[in-house]
């Protein structure tokens, strides 16, 4: 059986975004959020979270992968250049998991709320 990977996901992966295609064949274990908390950000559209400033838990989904997926996240994520995958405590369904998720310490327009899905709220 193949490694399977668990990757937490904050932007546009989630259900109903532009790049939750390349999730498609991925089994999802549901939404959570994560157990320490840090910044979302909002760029040109495209969200980011940074370990920089630690405000709030961020929410997300998280998905079993193979290890193909993880590289086509890598390399639309531009792990490790522009996006840095790092393991991170999640909780999802009431459980804790160590899942993968991506992140990117730019400027832009802090998410108060840590939830992508609020951003027609603040822009």
């Amino acid at each position: 059986m193949e490694r399977q990977h668990l990757v937490f996901v904050y932007g546009t992966l989630r259900q109903g975004h532009v790049n939750h295609h390349l999730l498609k064949d991925a089994h999802c274990f549901g939404m959570g959020c994560t157990v320490s908390n840090f910044t979302l950000y909002l760029i040109s559209g495209y969200p980011y979270v940074s370990s920089k400033e630690n405000r709030y838990t961020i929410v997300g989904e998280m998905y079993a992968i193979d290890e193909d997926t993880l590289d086509k996240l890598d390399k639309m994520e531009g792990h490790p250049r522009y996006y840095v995958r790092r393991e991170t405590a999640v909780i999802v369904g009431g459980e804790q998991y160590s899942a993968w998720m991506y992140f990117h310490d730019p400027p832009g327009m802090l998410m108060p709320t840590g939830d992508f899905n609020d951003a027609a709220s603040v822009a």
